[in-house]
C-alpha cells in the first residue's frame, strides 16, 4: 500500500464488482451502529490520529479484499503503526494502540487496485490479535475515550504558527475539515502527523491522553530540533 496516493474522487467509479457509489453513500450515511470490539488491522509506517486524513493506494491482496469488504458493507478498519517489518509482507510487529478509520471515498483506477480516502475516528487498544490464513491481522480491541476539546494556551502560539501555513497550503487535500487551530487536541494531532520525528515518538504522542502534555512535548521536540517540518 502507498500512503498519500492521489485522493479518491468517489465519483469516477460507477460500479465496482457490484458496489455502487450510491449504495456506498447510503451505508456511509446510515445511522451509526455501536462499534464492534473486533477490528481488521492495516499496519502503516505512519501514525494517524482521530481527525487525521490519509489517502491509501491498496494493491496487496489481503488489504485489497479488506478494502472491498469495507466499501461493500460501509465499515471501517484500524490503522496501527508498524514497529518492525514492512507495509508489504507478513513479518510485521505493530503498536498496541491505533486509530479506527472510516472510508470517505474510494476509487478503483486499475484492476485489483483500490484508492481509499480515510479519516481517523477513534483510538483503540488491542486486547488480543490473530492472523487469518491470508495474512490479515484481526484484533479484539478496547475503545479509548475521545479527548475533550481544550483551548490552545498562549504559550503554544508558535506551534499554531508552525501548523497554520501548512493547513492553508494543503487544505482538504491533506486535512479533514473543520480546521480547529484553536483546539489543543487538533493542533497536537495534526503536528504529530506531519512533523518529521522517529516513529516511536509519534506513537507515544498518540498514546498520551492529555492534549496540553502533548503540546508541551511537541514544543520541546521542536525546540531541540528533534521534530521538523517535512
Amino acid at each position: 500500500m502507498i500512503r498519500n496516493a492521489p485522493r479518491a474522487s468517489g465519483s469516477s467509479l460507477d460500479v465496482f464488482e457490484g458496489i455502487t457509489i450510491f449504495s456506498f453513500i447510503a451505508k456511509k450515511l446510515s445511522p451509526s451502529r455501536e462499534r464492534s470490539s473486533e477490528l481488521s488491522l492495516f499496519p502503516l509506517a505512519a501514525t494517524l490520529f482521530p481527525g487525521g486524513r490519509v489517502a491509501l493506494r491498496v494493491f496487496e491482496q489481503r488489504y485489497y479484499e479488506l478494502a472491498k469488504s469495507c466499501v461493500a458493507n460501509g465499515e471501517g478498519f484500524g490503522i496501527v503503526t508498524l514497529n518492525a517489518g514492512n507495509e508489504v509482507g507478513t513479518n510485521q510487529s505493530f503498536a498496541r494502540v491505533g486509530t479506527a478509520v472510516s472510508i470517505q471515498s474510494f476509487d478503483a483506477p486499475e484492476p485489483n487496485i483500490f484508492v481509499l480516502d480515510v479519516v481517523g475516528e477513534q483510538r483503540f487498544e488491542i486486547v488480543e490479535s490473530r492472523v487469518r490464513s491470508n495474512g490479515l491481522h484481526i484484533a479484539r480491541v478496547r475503545w479509548l475515550p475521545p479527548e475533550a476539546r481544550v483551548a490552545v494556551r498562549a504559550e503554544h502560539a508558535p506551534l499554531v504558527a508552525l501548523l497554520r501555513p501548512v493547513v492553508e497550503a494543503l487544505g482538504e487535500s491533506r486535512f479533514a475539515e473543520p480546521y480547529e487551530l484553536d483546539d489543543a487536541t487538533w493542533v497536537g494531532s495534526r503536528l504529530t502527523e506531519i512533523l518529521q520525528m522517529p516513529r516511536a515518538i509519534k506513537q507515544s504522542l498518540l498514546e498520551i491522553n492529555d492534549a496540553e502534555l502533548r503540546l508541551k512535548t511537541l514544543a520541546q521536540l521542536v525546540a531541540r530540533g528533534s521534530a521538523a517540518a517535512a
